[in-house]
């Protein structure tokens, strides 16, 4: 059996998996605290996919703690936390979420995924350059009080190449812009407008 073969059966026994799921009356619940970033990521996401769920806020820093059942969804207590199908799956890590998102696992959220060959390579090119390159130069610009601001400017030029637009890979919203946004979005409000013309 050739790998093409096993990689389409494998994605149809997992399309069947998720549709056999999705019969479950519960909707997706996302755990969340709005300021999180990382959490802002899946939220853009179920949005842009028009994905049905019920969001639920919890206070990271209250006196009381995180309550004792989220620490039963995520041990770390971390957001943001997916569940879906009453529970049956319990999703964490922001990029882990997006992919599960894309794949299909919530309602709506295949079309996140690109559509084609092609611009499924952009979307994990782009996610690769976001979460290795530009989160790590820009949280150092971010600590360092923009001492190093050139080398995040320096860097974002050199990616600006791969937007095919209007969005990051083509004529539609996918999990690369979701899992882009929120760290492009502070960056611009710490040292914006990102533009060279600003930064010389």
């Amino acid at each position: 059996r050739s790998t093409a073969a096993a990689l389409a059966m494998s994605f149809g026994a997992q399309e069947l998996a998720n549709n056999a799921l999705r019969q479950s009356p519960s909707t997706t619940q996302f755990y969340t605290h709005k300021m999180c970033p990382y959490a802002q990521k899946v939220w853009i996401a179920l949005e842009a996919g028009n994905c049905p769920y019920e969001m639920q806020q919890i206070d990271l820093y209250g006196s009381g703690g995180k309550p004792d059942w989220f620490l039963d969804l995520n041990p770390a207590g971390q957001v943001p936390v997916v569940t879906c199908f009453g529970g049956a799956k319990i999703l964490v890590d922001s990029e882990y979420i997006l992919t599960r998102i894309a794949d299909g696992v919530v309602e709506g959220g295949d079309a996140l995924r690109g559509g084609s060959d092609d611009v499924e390579d952009r979307v994990d090119a782009w996610r690769k350059d976001i979460n290795n390159k530009v989160k790590v130069v820009g949280k150092e610009a971010v600590l360092r009080g923009g001492k190093n601001v050139d080398e995040l400017m320096e860097l974002l030029t050199s990616i600006d190449g791969n937007v095919v637009g209007p969005y990051l890979t083509g004529e539609s919203v996918t999990v690369a812009d979701c899992s882009a946004f929120p760290m492009l979005w502070r960056l611009d409000q710490e040292f914006g407008p990102l533009t060279d013309e600003e930064h010389g």
